[in-house]
């Protein structure tokens, strides 16, 4: 029996708030969307708006805080993207934002994906069809012949 070699291939739009996987591996394109909790913004108990009560006193500079919490929000969106693209062979990482770039950083200190195919290009905000377009035209066998990491 012959063993037939499947090249798992994946898009990956995104930007701090959602990313949308384009799973063109099977015959028919797969989207999924997961999103960032970014742009939410919790309070911790005794935050008021942008001040935080201590005691008698009030502090307003909570920036530090925030800024912490953003963090650990996008390391988590990040690993919970980049568990999902180990499954894969080739990957585009596309968007309009930094995102892409601050994705494809993680992916090279990740030793999952050194022996991967990571494309990292910029594009618009797309729709659903513009991005599975997309896709497919980055992996269409006239255009996948020199695309390592």
């Amino acid at each position: 029996m012959k063993h037939i070699n499947v090249n798992k291939q994946i898009g990956v739009w995104l930007d701090h708030r959602q990313a949308h996987f384009i799973d063109i591996s099977k015959r028919l394109a797969i989207v999924e969307t997961a999103f960032s909790d970014q742009e939410s913004h919790t309070r911790c108990k005794g935050e008021h708006g942008m001040g935080t009560s201590l005691g008698n006193h009030r502090s307003t500079n909570n920036e530090h805080h925030m800024h912490n919490r953003e963090e650990n929000s996008m390391n988590q969106y990040y690993d919970m993207i980049i568990d999902l693209l180990k499954q894969y062979d080739s990957i585009l990482i596309f968007g309009p934002s930094n995102a892409k770039y601050e994705l494809h950083n993680r992916l090279l200190g990740d030793k999952h994906f050194d022996t991967k195919a990571v494309v990292v290009k910029p594009a618009g905000h797309l729709t659903e069809p513009q991005m599975v377009a997309e896709v497919k035209a980055h992996f269409s066998s006239d255009n996948n012949r020199d695309h390592g990491r």
